[in-house]
């Protein structure tokens, strides 16, 4: 049957679709296009270079990447996998990273290590996901692969596959990681800024290389990748807050000396508390085992980080506020003050100090996640028990412990934001 449509704008049409199916190509082409990789004219040296031994620096680089808490489940053993990590997009778990031929990484080369750790990507399955933190060990230098490589392939093997976890439609299309990667992807190389002093550009390396800061302490976009414009100003990590790493006078470390936060990378206890949470691990397995040259770099740098404010909840009215805080000061001393005190000034060795600690100041996360789980270390040790509170309850114990104890001004806990957080337990 003969078209109805004169030809000249038959002709348009098909150029127009022409036209459109070629830049719909173009536009895939490039989205799925690898990543380059851009090497750095002056890469940072080594780290350890006070060890001899490549397999001690490797350990010691493994130490400031924080390798093993994210590859060990709870009673598992050491890199051999199994974390489950909930995330916005499904359930994940790290892999095994023994040598292991069969479920671990004892068939990789050195290359294949190295395009994994700074790349993101393997023979199988393909583009990693950005649980996996490559897009900051892509900082790393070529020496401290080399040498990371050949501790995890000196440790012993462990035969132990990982979950069978899926993710959430449409997340569980990995394909998909491949326009993600175009889009928030920087595979470069460190590379040291003229204008800072060496020790600077030190824990610069450290900070957004091996040791991944930003990637807990950065919030993200609806996609997952870190907002380069709140880059440290803190972020939601396992139902905890992740405090503001920049030097803002209100929101972030404005009070904090360089030796204070060399000190409690050290895992020291400061004016300012100490870690807890995810941070525990991250300080008991990794920083308190670097070396001062190497921790003083990073309190360093970030003291010289310009300051961002981020406001961690909004604040309840003045009557709302007013009651909750004095709620919470009854139900604390029912259910806190034995361990923490009348007074939150803790029991050294026992139980912490609440007053004047920094990460309980930052954010309600910080009181309301511990009291719904309890504190344990990865032996099961428990710090603290959980407790079996009313999700009231449980904000106006945060308003007060912040409030009263903390010199924050304001009290954001609110029972749905409890709720909330004990949903995701489930």
């Amino acid at each position: 049957m003969p078209s109805s449509q004169p030809a000249p704008l038959r002709r348009t049409l098909i150029a127009g679709a022409v036209l459109v199916l070629a830049g719909g190509a173009a536009v895939g082409a490039y989205m799925f296009s690898p990543v380059e990789r851009t090497a750095a004219e002056t890469p940072m040296p080594a780290l350890g270079q006070h060890l001899e031994s490549q397999i001690a620096r490797g350990e010691y680089v493994a130490r400031a990447a924080d390798c093993a808490p994210c590859h060990t489940k709870p009673g598992g053993a050491p890199f051999a996998g199994g974390l489950e990590m909930q995330t916005p997009f499904g359930t994940m778990a790290s892999a095994n990273i023994t040598p292991d031929p069969q479920t671990g990484i004892g068939g990789w080369t050195r290359d294949a290590f190295a395009r994994a750790v700074r790349e993101g990507v393997t023979a199988h399955p393909g583009n990693l996901y950005p649980t996996m933190t490559f897009t900051s060990y892509a900082k790393m230098s070529d020496a401290d692969i080399d040498a990371l490589y050949a501790y995890i392939m000196s440790l012993p093997p462990v035969r132990q596959a990982k979950p069978d976890l899926q993710l959430d439609f449409p997340f569980n299309q990995r394909f998909l990681l491949s326009g993600w990667r175009k889009l928030f992807f920087d595979n470069s190389e460190f590379t040291p800024d003229p204008a800072l002093s060496d020790e600077v550009n030190l824990g610069a390396y450290l900070i957004e290389g091996p040791a991944h800061c930003a990637e807990c302490h950065t919030p993200r976009n609806a996609l997952g990748a870190m907002r380069k414009d709140m880059a440290f100003a803190g972020a939601q990590i396992d139902g905890f807050w992740a405090p503001n790493l920049t030097p803002d006078a209100e929101t972030g470390l404005g009070d904090w000396s360089e030796d204070e936060i060399f000190a409690y990378l050290s895992g020291q206890t400061t004016a300012h508390g100490g870690p807890f949470g995810p941070m525990y691990d991250v300080v008991a397995e990794g920083t308190s085992h670097l070396t001062e040259t190497d921790l003083r770099a990073m309190a360093a740098y970030l003291h010289q980080l310009p300051p961002i404010r981020h406001a961690t909840g909004e604040a309840l009215d003045h009557a709302a506020a007013t009651a909750s805080v004095e709620r919470g000061r009854v139900a604390y001393r029912a259910n806190c003050a034995a361990c923490h005190r009348l007074d939150g000034e803790g029991v050294p060795d026992f139980a912490p100090a609440l007053a004047n600690h920094h990460a309980v100041g930052a954010a309600a996360d910080n009181v309301i996640m511990p009291v719904l789980t309890g504190l344990s270390d990865k032996e099961g040790r428990i710090a603290m028990p959980a407790f079996l509170l009313d999700d009231r309850s449980i904000a106006d114990i945060a308003n007060y412990v912040r409030n009263a104890m903390n010199e924050t001004q304001s009290a954001t806990a609110t029972p749905e934001q409890v709720a909330a957080a004990r949903a995701t337990l489930h």
